[in-house]
């Protein structure tokens, strides 16, 4: 274990060079009252639940000062509740804040590399959205119809798109991080001939710092701006939707959480994010001291804010009325502390790139005032920035 200066070189030098990988890459995650960076490596142990990636993360030993996110596992949760986590035999965790790059293991030959953006086509490659426009209105009003008989009270319907892309994807990573957006960016390198997810998460899952549980929920949004932020703050459709997320997110941590410590802290904010404003609420509550991490993760996932409520006739509905299964979309990806901490984010504004072709998926919280082309929209607004950094966009006429 090692604690060195801050290099010159990136932790994005550090993914290039440990290609092909396994890497992966999670930037944002927290050490105390710092943001870091942690890049991990080389997997030593692959879990097969959450408790039993954390119990191996917590077989790692770290001495006394050493940020415990070294031992972390890391990896990501699938819509259906796959477990993909593995403990690293290597990591580093870069804290600028701290001035200090910690080391666990030793690191390959370093130097910086310049990752500038590559020179672009004039035109950008189509994307093809795997859902007609006509199919997704059709799919929004079904979904109302079953709201109206009362047997859902929200949806999040997702349109997935498919685009041909040449770039790498740590190319297509510091595209979408460009300008250091707020959230979790992650790039998971699964390794030669696996694929690789990555994505700009501006919403956790849930996160558990020692036995405090929060939640942050996104729900409601609109272009960027302030005539549209104006509209969103002032539009009861989207109000409804992200009132209901909230309370579905207290009843979540009440069965986890001491009840006389939920609280819903922040109610229904704004807050900006690149080309996007949401309406924001922040909830917390304390861990019961018979409940874990993965107990707290189980009665959280998957998130209302991109499933639905109830949340099992939510499930059954996505399933039937989606044109192709989520796996990746609107699980989780971070990190399981050897301490029972826990970081995880969604897995939102992301996707996943396969031999030339990225999956990206875009989904929009549905209620009985919804306006199907709205929604529509909405999925294509929050589809775009992940498009483009592909090289692709939709066609205005789809």
């Amino acid at each position: 274990m090692e604690r060195l200066p801050l290099p010159a070189w990136k932790a994005t030098d550090l993914v290039d060079a440990l290609a092909p990988g396994p890497v992966a890459l999670l930037d944002g995650l927290t050490w105390g009252d710092h943001r870091c960076t942690l890049v991990a490596w080389a997997p030593a142990v692959t879990a097969l639940t959450l408790a039993d990636a954390q119990a191996a993360a917590g077989s790692v030993p770290l001495p006394p000062d050493a940020p415990s996110l070294l031992g972390a596992a890391v990896g990501s949760l699938t819509w259906d509740g796959e477990d993909r986590f593995w403990v690293p035999a290597q990591a580093a965790l870069f804290d600028p804040a701290g001035g200090a790059l910690w080391v666990r293991g030793g690191l390959p030959p370093m130097r910086p590399v310049e990752h500038g953006h590559q020179p672009v086509a004039d035109a950008p490659s189509p994307a093809r959205p795997l859902w007609t426009r006509e199919a997704y209105c059709a799919a929004v009003r079904e979904a109302q119809a079953n709201m109206a008989t009362g047997q859902i009270s929200k949806l999040i319907l997702s349109v997935p798109f498919e685009a041909r892309t040449e770039r790498r994807p740590l190319e297509v990573y510091a595209r979408l991080a460009d300008g250091d957006p707020p959230g979790l960016r992650f790039l998971l390198d699964h390794g030669p001939g696996r694929g690789a997810l990555l994505g700009i998460s501006p919403e956790p899952l849930v996160t558990l710092f020692g036995r405090r549980a929060e939640m942050h929920l996104l729900a409601g949004t609109r272009p960027a701006g302030a005539v549209h932020e104006r509209e969103l703050m002032t539009s009861a459709k989207d109000r409804e939707e992200h009132a209901v997320a909230v309370e579905q997110a207290r009843q979540d941590l009440l069965t986890v959480c001491v009840p006389s410590s939920v609280a819903v802290d922040r109610f229904m904010t704004p807050e900006q994010h690149p080309g996007l404003v949401h309406l924001a609420s922040h909830l917390s509550g304390l861990l019961r001291p018979d409940a874990t991490g993965p107990d707290l993760v189980a009665a959280c996932f998957p998130a209302g804010t991109v499933g639905g409520i109830p949340r099992s006739e939510a499930i059954g509905l996505i399933g039937r009325l989606e044109p192709a299964p989520r796996d990746w979309y609107a699980g989780a990806v971070g990190a399981l502390l050897p301490d029972g901490d826990l970081q995880l984010w969604l897995t939102i504004r992301s996707l996943f790139l396969k031999d030339g072709t990225a999956t990206v998926r875009a989904g929009a919280g549905l209620v009985a005032a919804s306006q199907p082309e709205q929604e529509w929209q909405e999925c294509l607004n929050k589809a775009r920035r992940a498009l483009l950094a592909v090289g692709a966009e939709v066609s205005p006429h789809e």
